[in-house]
């Protein structure tokens, strides 16, 4: 088994209870896997896929996320395919035929598929040995993101009554994970649940009070790193994505109302990092297998807990310390109100209603975040994170004994009856008509927190109802009332020490920093990945992740053999990228060793000698008309490499390569394709040719036409 995950996935060890999941798995049991985004879920039927004689079906809910998982598996050297609606009716048929001969070791399928006859006919007769069925929470009506399509899986096993059947997903409860046992028909399964605590995800929930600047400190804090922000409305993802690019930030909208072509094309110019922002109602990112985003920010706070925990787990799948943000207002409420009243259903309205709440309470508390999300699927003895905004502000506090008995005189001294916004006015001494209305200007406390800003009061509000010095009132409307611990408080006179009010408190994130030269070349590889990526038409996560190129930049391989060590190298890319990677860190550590700290710093980008001499035997190859696999060769590298050197080339001087062009039929074709899509991406033009001539092909013909 390690010499299949070194060897396939480039990794020496397995994740925590991955391996006991797979084993579980292969001695053909049932199973059911509840481990966080990023835990290394999809290893534990994809290792067993190369196991098993047949094929593993898996079943999953967007087509985004099968494509990222496809074209990762194929990199990986691992036959796989998919069968959705993206794919053309005569590559289907191809597809479904190579299947029945048992040419692919996985097949990813969308749920709905299952009801049509002639595919579950198909199905019947492949050599199917296992079924994975991923976001698993979607079978239950009691979960966040019921999908009535996922109930066909029934089929399964009255198909296959004895193949092991995997259920994965990130975020299920207690009673889901009944469900999904009682749906799928389980027998003899085993529920493993790895734990809800993310270590690498800071979370930090802050008043919405200026939250342009707060999202802008945010996003300069992660610069030139991917993120998602979360909006409430299409609206207010449009507004929000123009203010962000007249900042000069590169960002796209997401939202429903958008063509499918324009959600497709701001989702893959993401996961192809050409934006680094999205800003997006919630329909974006479940199809997201993005490692590398830094930072997840909720302008408008979640509908459930389920949700916002499935939400920020797109951030950080790859491991490394990423922040995730929620600007709180208890305002927002009103807007999530209007929605449940359109609802006929009382009691689906009311399941959302408490659901809701159950967010308002998370905000508002004040014991560590990851303590109460695990406690809230379950999970118990968690010690406090040290992390998130809660831990790092107890550990900063302050006296706060007059603020809190002023609090909690305004509360009773205008009868117990109003909510936080209302009490704030009073305290500030607004001449607010309702206010006056009510002769509230005339009561002692009327203004006597005038020094303190509307969002330090209301934040110190939040503390208390969080310690249980006031509570809500039943009724319609969020109003409160003090409690006795609270009127205890002040007759006894006792004293309270609360967190230091600050302007922008954020979890401290303690990333591993590189010293200088070493960013310089964690950049630097970061380039070449999306070069190779961009050539490729693939993400750039598929290529090699954020740990493998940090690991790499730490440790500067050189050889094919010290290459092979990074986590993520496995046997394909090694194969593919082993001497290109080498020859570039090659000369990065030249650079980084020939030169003073200071002159490092300037990081020019002259050529070696070394590259020097490669162009001039490129140049000279060209002359003698070689082909771009003997260039390839007699230099020990890739022909994109060549393909890039022969660019580089054509920049200074006019030399002939139509010898290199696909024949006649191919070259208009491109060209047509370029004439509709213009010369920016590459893509358009390979998926416009029905991916028949390579991305070097392509990338020659653009080249004769500059000229």
């Amino acid at each position: 088994m390690k010499k299949l995950l070194k060897q396939y996935f480039g990794h020496d060890d397995f994740r925590p209870m991955q391996k006991q999941v797979i084993d579980h798995f292969l001695d053909g049991n049932d199973t059911v896997v509840v481990m966080p985004t990023g835990g290394g879920k999809s290893l534990c039927f994809q290792l067993p896929a190369l196991v098993r004689s047949g094929t593993t079906i898996v079943i999953s809910p967007l087509i985004s996320l099968m494509k990222d998982q496809v074209d990762a598996l194929t990199a990986n050297g691992i036959s796989a395919t998919m069968l959705n609606s993206s794919v053309e009716l005569e590559e289907l048929n191809q597809r479904m035929s190579d299947a029945s001969a048992g040419h692919y070791k996985l097949i990813y399928i969308a749920p709905e598929r299952l009801a049509n006859e002639y595919v579950r006919n198909w199905i019947s007769k492949l050599d199917i040995t296992a079924l994975a069925v991923d976001e698993a929470h979607c079978i239950s009506q009691w979960g966040h993101d019921f999908r009535p399509d996922y109930r066909n899986l029934k089929l399964f096993r009255q198909e296959f009554p004895d193949i092991p059947i995997i259920a994965l997903t990130a975020s299920a409860t207690e009673h889901v994970r009944r469900d999904i046992v009682s749906e799928l028909a389980l027998k003899k399964e085993e529920v493993f649940v790895s734990g809800f605590y993310r270590e690498n995800l800071h979370i930090t929930v802050m008043s919405k009070s200026g939250a342009t600047q707060k999202i802008l400190w945010f996003l300069n804090k992660h610069k030139n790193e991917s993120s998602i922000i979360y909006c409430f409305s299409r609206k207010e993802t449009e507004a929000l994505a123009q203010i962000l690019r007249d900042e000069g930030i590169n960002a796209g909208a997401y939202h429903a109302g958008l063509t499918p072509e324009k959600r497709n094309e701001v989702q893959n110019a993401f996961v192809h990092d050409d934006i680094t922002v999205v800003v997006a109602t919630i329909a974006f990112g479940m199809g997201i297998d993005k490692p590398d985003v830094r930072l997840v920010m909720h302008k408008t706070f979640p509908k459930t807990i389920e949700g916002y925990y499935q939400e920020i787990g797109r951030a950080g799948r790859d491991g490394l310390p990423s922040d995730v943000v929620m600007l709180y207002s208890a305002g927002d409420k009103m807007k999530l109100d209007y929605f449940l009243g359109q609802m006929e259903d009382t009691v689906q309205r009311d399941k959302e209603e408490k659901k809701i709440r159950e967010v308002m309470d998370y905000a508002e508390s004040r014991i560590c975040r990851w303590q109460w999300i695990t406690s809230y699927f379950g999970e118990t003895g968690l010690e406090r994170c040290g992390n998130c905004d809660v831990c790092v502000s107890n550990d900063n506090t302050e006296d706060a004994t007059e603020i809190v008995q002023k609090i909690l005189s305004a509360v009773i001294r205008t009868g117990n009856a109003f909510g936080k916004g209302y009490i704030v006015k009073v305290l500030r001494g607004s001449r607010d008509k309702n206010v006056l209305s009510r002769g509230h200007e005339n009561l002692s406390v009327w203004g006597i927190a005038k020094e303190y800003s509307t969002q330090d009061l209301m934040e110190y509000i939040i503390e208390l109802i969080a310690l249980g010095f006031l509570k809500r009132n039943n009724g319609e409307y969020d109003t409160y009332h003090i409690t006795k611990k609270g009127a205890d408080f002040l007759n006894n006179r006792e004293t309270i020490e609360l967190p230091k009010r600050k302007k922008d408190i954020v979890a401290q994130v303690t990333k591993e920093e590189f010293d200088l030269c070493d960013r310089e070349v964690f950049d630097s590889l970061r380039e070449l990945r999306k070069e190779i990526a961009d050539e490729k038409g693939l993400p750039t996560f598929v290529i090699f992740g954020d740990v493998a190129l940090q690991e790499m930049a730490r440790k500067l391989p050189t050889t094919t053999q010290e290459f092979a060590q990074i986590s993520g190298v496995g046997a394909k890319k090694l194969q593919q990228y082993g001497d290109i990677f080498t020859e570039v860190i090659s000369e990065l550590k030249e650079q980084k060793h020939g030169r003073s700290r200071a002159t490092c710093r300037r990081h020019n980008n002259s050529r070696t000698e070394a590259k020097q001499y490669r162009l001039d035997a490129t140049k000279e190859m060209l002359k003698s008309k070689d082909s771009l696999e003997d260039m390839a060769e007699a230099l020990g590298l890739s022909q994109g490499t060549i393909v890039k050197y022969i660019e580089e080339i054509s920049e200074d001087e006019n030399i002939d390569i139509k010898y290199l062009l696909p024949n006649q039929k191919a070259q208009k074709e491109i060209i047509e394709g370029f004439k509709k899509y213009g010369h920016t991406k590459l893509k358009p033009i390979f998926k416009h040719c029905k991916e028949r001539y390579t991305y070097d092909e392509i990338r020659l013909v653009a080249l004769c036409l500059k000229k």
